[in-house]
């Protein structure tokens, strides 16, 4: 653990910009259950929400869905967004997780 002295000015004030320039990134993921005679239109819809994508899907009529959304308000709209469609029986959010994105963030390919 580092030790911390007394605060200087300038080390205040790097402490202030970089707590703005952090953001917040959730990732979540969510199954949605589709009736099987509507899976591929749900499937491009949600595919076509710019911050979703479906990452795997059955026969049956289940969908998993990632979100990358910069607030949990977003998450839940989208989610709205979804159950709002034709097809579309219940979406369950499985998993959600927030990170701090900041000036020392990569997004690695």
């Amino acid at each position: 653990m580092k030790q911390r002295g007394a605060p200087d000015q300038s080390s205040s004030t790097q402490s202030v910009a970089s707590d703005c320039l952090s953001e917040e990134v959730h990732i979540s993921s969510l199954v949605v259950h589709v009736k099987p005679e509507g899976l591929m239109q749900v499937k491009a819809q949600i595919n076509a929400l710019p911050q979703a994508e479906v990452y795997g899907e059955s026969h049956v009529g289940k969908l998993v869905v990632v979100l990358e959304t910069p607030s949990h308000r977003e998450v839940t709209g989208i989610i709205d967004t979804i159950n709002a469609f034709e097809y579309v029986l219940t979406t369950f959010l499985v998993f959600h997780q927030v990170e701090q994105q900041g000036p020392d963030f990569e997004d690695t390919p």
